[in-house]
């Protein structure tokens, strides 16, 4: 399956690494998510960790409210 976010780029990973550091699974995480109006399964935020579903603005707009980071912080290499 082709990658849909370039390997020099680290959303994903940074979504992960943050995930991580609040103690959550993929599942809590998907679960918050749906808490802020975005519906996203596990499946696809295991997706977008490993960079193989791309992020919209509106799912990055989310993230940042739920993982409680900054633009700059999640899109920092």
């Amino acid at each position: 399956m082709k990658r849909a976010t370039p390997r020099n780029r680290h959303i994903g990973q940074k979504i992960a690494e943050y995930r991580v550091a609040r103690g959550w699974s993929q599942s809590d995480l998907a679960a918050q998510m749906q808490l802020h109006g975005c519906d996203l399964t596990t499946d696809m935020i295991g997706k977008i960790e490993i960079g193989y579903r791309a992020v919209s603005v509106y799912e990055i707009d989310k993230f940042v409210e739920v993982l409680g980071v900054t633009y700059d912080a999640l899109f920092a290499k």
